[in-house]
């Protein structure tokens, strides 16, 4: 008894109230980059309790995992999944991954870019030519590294690029066995903070696909699986509108929202405020323009063999 007194209490201190029905159980994946932030604030500040969930989390780096993961129904949701895996998955079995938000990044909203070691002379990316590159892991980093390359007017076999977890490119830059990276946030920020590497190319994907790189590139988001949204509609809709509330205050509170990222990625305190986040967007704020440049980058995705044919990207976008 003492416990739910404790819990009520804690509950009324920071602003919410406790929930009137029980909570129902929502498995989450989520890795450690900057843009699962609605994630780590839906948990850290309640929102999630607030509407009746309780949260298990389940720490999935890698996207194609979390992908496998919920075509298989393992977990109900993801906190970011990229449009790549997601929109291949689609391909294989329509409707077993479905976005309830979109990020976007750009030269402004950055997120994936390219880096150089301290020491290396690289003033642009076709300087990384004859150089040894470690990308983030996964098929859509790999493929936007790659054509980043290309369009510069390096092919394969002028570089090396392996793929690496992020949390080793600072390591690993540090030690001089890689001169350059195409790595995440946070790791860009630490990397810069730390005199380790310099960024060459942000907004790489605005660039490449929509050929501006201050442009709107939608590439990834929140998303649901299928039996989730098929099996429980009702709890998937409180998932949504927490969900919906962390985007919000993400918005409104970005430089408290940032603070989560200590808990959950490798982000030191002295730099947290100067983390750049991507454009956190909810459904109902997405414009046709930018379904129209996420549907691009699926298209693009295409093209280039990552997915195995077209996909059209409005069946799997939901709004409650």
């Amino acid at each position: 008894m003492r416990r739910i007194i404790l819990l009520a209490t804690l509950l009324a201190a920071t602003g919410f109230a406790a929930p009137s029905f029980a909570a129902d159980k929502v498995i989450v994946g989520y890795g450690t980059g900057t843009t699962a932030l609605p994630y780590f604030v839906g948990v850290e500040t309640g929102i999630f309790a607030k509407h009746g969930i309780d949260i298990e989390g389940a720490k999935i780096p890698l996207n194609s995992n979390l992908q496998s993961s919920l075509i298989a129904n393992q977990i109900d949701a993801a906190a970011v999944m990229l449009a790549v895996e997601g929109m291949a998955g689609n391909f294989v079995k329509p409707g077993s991954i479905t976005y309830i938000s979109l990020n976007a990044q750009s030269d402004d909203y950055r997120m994936e870019q390219f880096v150089a070691r301290k020491g290396v002379d690289i003033k642009s990316l076709a300087d990384f030519k004859g150089k040894k590159l470690v990308a983030a892991p996964g098929i859509g980093n790999v493929t936007i590294a790659k054509a980043a390359l290309q369009a510069a007017g390096l092919k394969e076999g002028d570089y090396k690029l392996d793929q690496l977890d992020t949390s080793q490119h600072i390591n690993v830059l540090t030690s001089g066995q890689y001169d350059g990276a195409f790595t995440l946030e946070p790791n860009a920020t630490m990397m810069r903070a730390k005199d380790v590497a310099y960024t060459v190319e942000a907004g790489v994907v605005a660039d490449i696909v929509l050929g501006n790189r201050k442009a709107k590139a939608y590439m990834a988001g929140g998303a649901l699986s299928q039996k989730f949204l098929a099996d429980r509609p009702e709890v998937a809709k409180r998932y949504v509108a927490a969900w919906d509330e962390a985007l919000d205050f993400i918005k409104q509170k970005p430089t408290e929202a940032r603070q989560t990222l200590l808990k959950y990625t490798p982000t030191a305190p002295e730099i947290v405020n100067d983390v750049p986040l991507v454009l956190f967007s909810k459904i109902s704020d997405v414009s046709q323009a930018d379904i129209e440049n996420f549907q691009k980058y699926i298209d693009f995705s295409v093209k280039i063999g990552v997915i195995p044919g077209a996909v059209d990207v409005r069946r799997y976008i939901v709004k409650f």
